[in-house]
C-alpha cells in the first residue's frame, strides 16, 4: 500500500489508531504488511460483545484469548471488557487470565462488566489487589470477590463495584481500608451478595464522593459510613417487597461530614434523625424519603441547615408537608425550593391534603429574606388504573 499515510512514523500512526474503536483499529491489520501488527501496540483496548451477533461472539472471545497475551504495548493504560456472555460461549477462568495480563502490564484503568456467566462466577487474580499503577477500577456483574490478606492499592482514586458476590462480610471492608487515596466510590449491594447477615461499612478518610445503591432484604443488617472528607453523597436505599413484613428499620451509623456540600437521598423508612444530623452542612439537598406516619417530631429540635441554599423534596410520602415545614424553619438561607414527585413513586403516592394549620407559629426566615425561586411540579395520577 503505497500512500502518504503509510509513510508516517509508527508513533504518529499509533496516535491515529487510539482515536478509533478497538474493533476498527484491529481491522486495519488487513490493509498491508505495514499495518498488520501496528494495532498490537495500542495502549487502550475496549471489547464490547454487544456489537457482535451471537454467532460472532465465540470468535471474539477466542481472538481476545489469543491476542491479549501477545499484545506488544509495554503498558496497557486501559482495558475494558463488556461481555453479555451466556451458554457455553465463554469460560469464567478466561476473565481471571485477562485481568492478570493487564495487571502485569501496569494497567491504569480496568473495567470488567459481565451481564451473565455460565455455571461459575468469574474470579479475579490476587495480584489485582496489589496493583500499584491502578487508578480506575470498575467491576460489575457475576464476579466472585475474595480479597486476600495482602491488599494495597496506592494509586486507586475511582472505584465502581456493582452487584457481586463477596467471599465474606469482611472482604469489602478489607478492600476499602487499603485504598489510601480513594476519592470516588460507587457501590451497589443487594441481599444476594451475601448468604449470611452483613453490615455495609464504608470507612475511607480520603473519600470525597460516595454513591450507594442498596437493596435491603433479610440479610442486610446495617450501614456504617465514616468519611470525614466527603463532599458529595447519594444514596438509593430501598427495602425489598418480600422483607417489608419482617422489619422496616436497620442499624445505621453516619459520622459527621463537615465538608459535605451536596446530598441526594432516596430511602425507604430511614432513621431520619441520624441522616439529618450527618448532613447539616449541605448547600444542595434532594430528599425522597418515607417518614413513618406516627413520627411527629421528624427530627430533633435544634438542628439548623445554616448553609442550605437549594432544596428538592419529593411529595410521595404521607408526611412530606410536615417535613417541608421543618426544613423551611431550619434553613434560614434557602434560595431555591422545588417540590416534585418521583415518577417511580406515582402509584404509591398518598394524596393527603396539605395543611399547615398549627404547624407554623411564625413565617420562616427564608420566606422573608432569601427565597428567590419556587417550583412545584404536579403529577396527575389516574387512581382508576392503580
Amino acid at each position: 500500500m503505497d500512500d502518504k499515510i503509510s509513510q508516517l512514523p509508527d508513533d504518529l500512526l499509533l496516535k491515529v489508531l487510539t482515536f478509533l474503536p478497538t474493533k476498527v483499529a484491529v481491522s486495519t491489520s488487513i490493509l498491508s504488511k505495514r499495518w498488520e501488527f501496528l494495532w498490537m501496540w495500542l495502549p487502550k483496548l475496549e471489547y464490547d460483545d454487544s456489537e457482535y451477533s451471537p454467532g460472532e461472539r465465540y470468535k471474539l472471545y477466542s481472538f481476545i484469548d489469543l491476542s491479549l497475551p501477545l499484545h506488544k504495548a509495554p503498558v496497557i493504560e486501559r482495558l475494558r471488557l463488556n461481555f453479555d456472555v451466556y451458554g457455553r460461549s465463554y469460560r469464567a477462568y478466561s476473565i481471571e487470565k485477562l485481568v492478570l495480563i493487564a495487571v502485569t502490564r501496569c494497567v491504569r484503568e480496568l473495567s470488567v462488566t459481565l451481564v451473565s456467566m455460565p455455571y461459575k462466577f468469574a474470579r479475579l487474580p490476587s495480584n489485582l489487589f496489589t496493583c500499584k499503577s491502578l487508578v480506575i477500577l470498575e467491576l460489575t456483574g457475576p464476579i466472585f470477590v475474595n480479597v486476600p490478606r495482602m491488599v494495597y492499592l496506592p494509586s486507586l482514586k475511582f472505584l465502581i463495584l456493582g452487584c457481586m458476590v463477596y467471599s465474606n462480610e469482611k472482604s469489602l471492608h478489607q478492600l476499602l481500608s487499603h485504598c489510601p487515596v480513594l476519592e470516588d466510590l460507587v457501590l451497589e449491594r443487594n441481599d444476594e451478595d451475601n448468604n449470611s447477615p452483613f453490615t455495609l461499612s464504608v470507612i475511607v478518610p480520603s473519600l470525597q464522593r460516595l454513591t450507594l445503591k442498596i437493596s435491603r432484604g433479610y440479610h442486610f443488617e446495617g450501614l456504617v459510613i465514616n468519611t470525614p472528607s466527603l463532599m458529595y453523597f447519594k444514596i438509593l436505599d430501598y427495602l425489598e417487597e418480600y422483607a417489608r413484613d419482617d422489619n422496616s428499620n436497620y442499624s445505621y451509623y453516619f459520622e459527621d461530614t463537615p465538608k459535605l456540600e451536596e446530598a441526594d437521598i432516596e430511602s425507604t423508612y430511614p432513621d431520619i434523625n441520624k441522616f439529618v444530623r450527618s448532613i447539616r452542612s449541605v448547600k444542595r439537598l434532594s430528599l425522597c424519603i418515607r417518614v413513618n406516619a406516627d413520627e411527629e417530631a421528624l427530627y430533633h429540635e435544634g438542628i439548623v441547615f445554616d448553609q442550605l441554599q437549594h432544596l428538592k423534596l419529593c411529595s410521595c410520602g404521607p408526611n412530606w408537608s410536615k417535613l417541608l415545614v421543618r426544613l423551611l424553619k431550619d434553613s434560614p438561607l434557602l434560595r431555591d425550593l422545588e417540590i416534585y414527585l418521583n415518577e417511580d413513586h406515582t402509584s404509591s403516592r398518598v394524596d393527603a391534603p396539605v395543611s399547615w394549620q398549627n404547624q407554623l407559629d411564625c413565617v420562616p426566615t427564608c420566606l422573608l429574606a432569601s427565597l428567590e425561586t419556587f417550583k412545584w411540579t404536579v403529577v396527575y395520577v389516574d387512581h382508576k388504573k392503580r
